[in-house]
Protein backbone atom coordinates (compact mmCIF):
# COMPACT_ATOMS: atom_id res chain seq x y z
CA UNK A 1 0.00 0.00 0.00
CA UNK A 2 2.89 2.58 0.71
CA UNK A 3 4.42 1.66 -2.49
CA UNK A 4 1.06 2.52 -4.27
CA UNK A 5 0.85 5.88 -2.21
CA UNK A 6 4.12 6.60 -3.00
CA UNK A 7 3.45 6.07 -6.54
CA UNK A 8 0.74 8.16 -6.97
CA UNK A 9 2.27 11.45 -5.29
CA UNK A 10 5.45 11.51 -7.56
CA UNK A 11 2.60 11.10 -10.76
CA UNK A 12 0.66 13.65 -8.88
CA UNK A 13 3.80 15.99 -8.57
CA UNK A 14 5.32 15.03 -11.84
CA UNK A 15 2.04 16.09 -13.72
CA UNK A 16 1.36 19.20 -11.89
CA UNK A 17 4.65 21.00 -11.90
CA UNK A 18 4.50 23.33 -14.23
CA UNK A 19 6.73 23.52 -17.68
CA UNK A 20 9.56 26.38 -17.34
CA UNK A 21 8.67 29.65 -19.33
CA UNK A 22 10.82 29.72 -22.38
CA UNK A 23 12.97 32.54 -22.92
CA UNK A 24 12.71 34.66 -25.66
CA UNK A 25 15.00 37.07 -26.66
CA UNK A 26 15.15 40.90 -27.93
CA UNK A 27 16.37 41.80 -31.02
CA UNK A 28 19.90 42.56 -30.82
CA UNK A 29 19.61 45.43 -33.38
CA UNK A 30 16.42 47.35 -34.64
CA UNK A 31 14.35 46.10 -37.63
CA UNK A 32 16.11 42.84 -37.20
CA UNK A 33 13.97 40.72 -39.26
CA UNK A 34 14.60 43.51 -42.29
CA UNK A 35 17.66 43.39 -42.43
CA UNK A 36 18.00 39.19 -42.16
CA UNK A 37 20.13 37.85 -44.83
CA UNK A 38 20.53 34.24 -44.46
CA UNK A 39 18.38 32.35 -42.31
CA UNK A 40 19.56 29.24 -40.01
CA UNK A 41 20.03 25.73 -41.66
CA UNK A 42 20.55 22.55 -39.10
CA UNK A 43 22.93 20.36 -40.79
CA UNK A 44 21.82 16.99 -41.02
CA UNK A 45 24.49 15.76 -38.85
CA UNK A 46 26.73 17.40 -35.93
CA UNK A 47 29.81 17.47 -37.73
CA UNK A 48 27.61 18.28 -41.20
CA UNK A 49 26.98 21.46 -43.74
CA UNK A 50 24.78 24.10 -42.38
CA UNK A 51 24.83 27.50 -41.55
CA UNK A 52 24.60 27.37 -37.74
CA UNK A 53 23.11 30.79 -36.99
CA UNK A 54 21.62 33.86 -39.22
CA UNK A 55 23.27 36.82 -41.16
CA UNK A 56 21.66 40.13 -40.70
CA UNK A 57 22.92 43.43 -42.49
CA UNK A 58 24.52 46.05 -40.67
CA UNK A 59 26.14 49.13 -40.91
CA UNK A 60 29.85 49.57 -39.66
CA UNK A 61 30.47 50.28 -36.24
CA UNK A 62 26.41 49.71 -35.44
CA UNK A 63 26.25 48.88 -31.66
CA UNK A 64 24.83 45.02 -30.89
CA UNK A 65 22.46 44.65 -28.30
CA UNK A 66 22.75 41.73 -25.68
CA UNK A 67 19.30 39.77 -26.41
CA UNK A 68 18.90 38.64 -22.62
CA UNK A 69 20.12 39.19 -19.17
CA UNK A 70 23.36 37.01 -18.28
CA UNK A 71 26.80 37.45 -17.88
CA UNK A 72 29.47 37.66 -21.08
CA UNK A 73 31.08 34.54 -21.28
CA UNK A 74 33.39 35.22 -23.99
CA UNK A 75 35.17 38.15 -25.85
CA UNK A 76 37.87 38.34 -27.86
CA UNK A 77 39.39 36.70 -30.91
CA UNK A 78 38.91 33.54 -32.65
CA UNK A 79 41.67 33.22 -34.89
CA UNK A 80 41.02 36.17 -37.46
CA UNK A 81 37.93 37.78 -36.03
CA UNK A 82 36.17 39.04 -32.86
CA UNK A 83 33.43 37.88 -31.24
CA UNK A 84 31.31 37.96 -28.36
CA UNK A 85 29.03 35.41 -26.51
CA UNK A 86 26.73 36.25 -23.98
CA UNK A 87 25.36 33.28 -21.69
CA UNK A 88 21.94 34.25 -20.82
CA UNK A 89 19.95 33.52 -17.59
CA UNK A 90 18.26 30.02 -19.12
CA UNK A 91 21.95 29.02 -19.77
CA UNK A 92 21.73 29.36 -23.25
CA UNK A 93 24.79 30.76 -25.63
CA UNK A 94 24.36 33.88 -27.56
CA UNK A 95 27.19 35.04 -30.07
CA UNK A 96 28.17 37.54 -32.22
CA UNK A 97 30.88 38.16 -34.96
CA UNK A 98 32.72 39.61 -36.07
CA UNK A 99 32.26 42.08 -32.77
CA UNK A 100 34.42 44.52 -30.74
CA UNK A 101 33.73 44.86 -27.41
CA UNK A 102 34.86 46.68 -24.08
CA UNK A 103 33.02 44.16 -21.78
CA UNK A 104 35.02 41.81 -20.36
CA UNK A 105 34.29 37.77 -19.59
CA UNK A 106 32.17 37.52 -16.20
CA UNK A 107 30.36 41.09 -16.29
CA UNK A 108 26.50 41.57 -16.38
CA UNK A 109 24.67 42.18 -18.84
CA UNK A 110 20.88 43.29 -19.36
CA UNK A 111 18.51 42.93 -21.92
CA UNK A 112 18.64 45.35 -24.44
CA UNK A 113 22.03 46.47 -23.05
CA UNK A 114 24.89 47.29 -25.82
CA UNK A 115 27.61 45.06 -25.77
CA UNK A 116 29.72 45.77 -28.92
CA UNK A 117 29.61 47.30 -32.33
CA UNK A 118 30.53 45.89 -35.78
CA UNK A 119 33.86 45.47 -36.55
CA UNK A 120 36.52 44.18 -39.26
CA UNK A 121 38.04 40.75 -38.86
CA UNK A 122 41.57 40.53 -39.08
CA UNK A 123 43.54 40.97 -42.87
CA UNK A 124 43.02 37.15 -43.70
CA UNK A 125 39.30 37.02 -42.50
CA UNK A 126 36.63 36.07 -45.41
CA UNK A 127 33.55 37.54 -44.22
CA UNK A 128 30.88 34.83 -45.82
CA UNK A 129 28.41 38.17 -46.06
CA UNK A 130 28.53 41.81 -46.85
CA UNK A 131 28.69 44.58 -44.03
CA UNK A 132 26.88 41.55 -41.71
CA UNK A 133 26.48 40.21 -38.19
CA UNK A 134 26.60 36.37 -37.58
CA UNK A 135 24.59 35.46 -35.12
CA UNK A 136 24.76 31.75 -32.82
CA UNK A 137 22.18 30.17 -30.53
CA UNK A 138 23.42 27.45 -28.15
CA UNK A 139 22.55 24.92 -25.45
CA UNK A 140 23.94 22.09 -24.03
CA UNK A 141 22.35 20.11 -26.97
CA UNK A 142 23.99 21.95 -30.13
CA UNK A 143 22.75 24.80 -31.93
CA UNK A 144 19.38 25.99 -32.43
CA UNK A 145 17.86 28.79 -34.88
CA UNK A 146 18.08 32.09 -32.89
CA UNK A 147 15.27 33.15 -34.95
CA UNK A 148 13.55 30.41 -32.44
CA UNK A 149 15.28 32.07 -29.21
CA UNK A 150 13.29 35.41 -30.47
CA UNK A 151 10.22 34.10 -30.74
CA UNK A 152 10.04 34.28 -34.95
CA UNK A 153 10.04 30.30 -35.26
CA UNK A 154 8.02 27.55 -33.59
CA UNK A 155 9.97 24.44 -32.69
CA UNK A 156 9.87 21.08 -35.12
CA UNK A 157 6.97 18.98 -34.79
CA UNK A 158 7.17 15.52 -36.25
CA UNK A 159 3.61 14.82 -37.82
CA UNK A 160 2.32 11.48 -38.08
Amino acid sequence: MIKLILILTLLVKAVSTPDPVAEIWAEPIPYLYENLEEDYLAPVSEYGTGHRGIDFHVEPRQTIQSPAAGTVHFVGKVVNRNLITIRTGSGKLASFEPVCSQLKAGERVSAGQPIGVRCDGGSTYEAHCESCIHASARDNFGYLSPLHMLGQKSPSVLLS
